[in-house]
């Protein structure tokens, strides 16, 4: 668990779900052997992503990692098909955390899929 949020309180929570390709893309990734991971996410700057098991962290660099959101709670078990989104928690830590949370998504998925191709060499 990324120990700051237990010093910041959320200003919402609310059930949301992780869309099929973000979630494919993640447990991929994960399935390489890569239990956490941390990258800055160039196109949302100075915005960084903290990814483990059971949360994933979007936090703003510049302001000492002070959290902005977090997913949580990843219900998916059962889940019958890759095509299907994955229930999760939502916790928004800033005002304008909703603005930035789909898009923090994509570029998150970009990113891993960029490192599984690096990985088996494919370009």
């Amino acid at each position: 668990m990324y120990e700051r949020l237990r010093d910041v309180p959320a200003l919402a929570e609310y059930p949301s779900r992780i869309p099929a390709p973000v979630w494919n893309a993640w447990r991929r990734y994960w399935r390489t052997g890569h239990r956490q991971t941390c990258f800055g996410l160039e196109e949302l700057p100075p915005m960084s992503l903290l990814l483990d098991e059971r949360e994933w962290v979007l936090v703003d660099s510049s302001l000492y990692d002070l959290p902005i959101l977090c997913w949580s709670d990843f219900r998916d078990e059962g889940r019958a098909a890759l095509h299907e989104p994955v229930p999760c928690t939502v916790r928004q830590y800033h005002q304008g955390a909703a603005k930035i949370r789909d898009k923090a998504l994509v570029l998150m998925a970009e990113e891993l899929e960029a490192r599984l191709r690096k990985k088996s060499g494919a370009r």
